[in-house]
């Protein structure tokens, strides 16, 4: 048997017991699952971004980054950005949450944050209003930064980012 199925198993019976005594778990089932597989202090952010329900994406952001479920006063503050594309939405919970003092103390570490300006070739991506978020490799991005700014012009109008 996987660890997965018996975190599920153990969610199950847990569930089961709360609804028995008139109760309701707080979190879902798929919540729990997925940071069951998490690595402590470390998370993904390409691999967060995979989640394309806002609210379902700002209760993992907030385990996964803070170390902590979501209170109640952030997630109605977040509720009023639901209705957001989730690429932008998402760009606005990891920015905030990256931002604050409770992230730097937690020393979460990002990685694959398509998010971040240090990441992409910066500028805004054409046809849309939201900030670019191409995943870059350190390496290319060094090769990138020594380009003649002629290349880098080039790189911009292929990638379709707005300079």
């Amino acid at each position: 048997m996987k660890d997965i199925d018996i975190y599920s198993a153990i969610y199950d019976i847990v569930d089961e017991n709360m609804k028995n005594s008139g109760g309701k778990l707080s979190t879902s089932k798929e919540l729990v699952l997925s940071t069951t597989m998490a690595e402590p202090g470390k998370v993904d952010i390409l691999k967060l971004s995979r989640e394309r329900n806002n609210e379902t994406f700002v209760r993992k952001a907030y385990i996964f980054m803070l170390n902590r479920q979501i209170d109640d006063t952030a997630l109605r503050a977040w509720k009023s950005q639901y209705k957001l594309p989730p690429e932008e939405f998402q760009h606005n919970v990891v920015a905030t949450i990256k931002d604050s003092e409770e992230f730097f103390k937690n020393q979460v570490k990002m990685y694959n944050n398509i998010y971040s300006e240090n990441t992409s070739f910066g500028g805004r991506l054409s046809n849309m209003g939201r900030p670019a978020g191409i995943p870059v490799s350190e390496r290319l991005l060094k090769v990138y930064r020594k380009m003649p700014p002629f290349m880098k012009n080039a790189a911009k109008k292929i990638l379709g980012v707005k300079r």
